[in-house]
């Protein structure tokens, strides 16, 4: 070891003894005394961090169930777009060629053909051949790690150069003012 990799404890002073004045009743009721202010001083700290936790924690809670809340709906719709899309998908045995059909007019019955609603052939296919191009493309970016990524050895000598806590809690109070 080097004297580099040694940290630096820090401990409390040693207590001193009290000297001979403090044993007198009033220098004995003057420390008990301050001793209970730094008491309820601390208490009230305390107390205090208590209710900003709490604070943190509803926050917190009430993000998670609107999120869960969103998430229900997205998957809900999600579902009804996948039920209507499989409604609206051609089925195997039907063909593709435009029939003719009856148009009724005030004054009589005439005959006009009208297209047919949905997609060709050709283009159901050319959409097919594409969607088959993109998810072997995706498979592939699956399959590999982007090169830009930290490595594992890179992140390992990562260090903690400072800590700065109480910036941490302004900004996410500020954050919570803003939402």
């Amino acid at each position: 070891m080097t004297t580099d990799d040694l940290i630096e404890i820090k401990t409390p002073p040693i207590v001193k003894p009290k000297p001979p004045s403090a044993t007198s009743i009033p220098a004995t009721l003057k420390t008990m005394q301050d001793e209970w202010d730094a008491l309820m001083l601390h208490s009230f700290t305390q107390k205090q961090q208590l209710q900003t936790a709490r604070q943190e924690l509803s926050h917190s809670l009430y993000q998670h169930d609107s999120a869960c809340r969103v998430i229900a709906r997205l998957n809900k719709e999600i579902s009804q777009v996948r039920e209507a899309l499989a409604t609206l998908k051609p089925q195997s045995g039907t063909t593709s060629i435009p029939q003719p059909a009856i148009a009724s007019e005030a004054g009589g019955l005439a005959t006009q053909p009208i297209e047919q609603a949905g997609m060709s052939a050709e283009v159901i296919e050319k959409l097919q051949d594409k969607a088959t191009v993109l998810t072997q493309e995706r498979k592939k970016r699956g399959r590999t790690v982007p090169e830009e990524l930290v490595t594992q050895d890179q992140l390992k000598g990562f260090m903690t150069t400072a800590s700065h806590p109480r910036v941490l809690k302004r900004l996410m109070i500020v954050a919570k003012e803003n939402s």
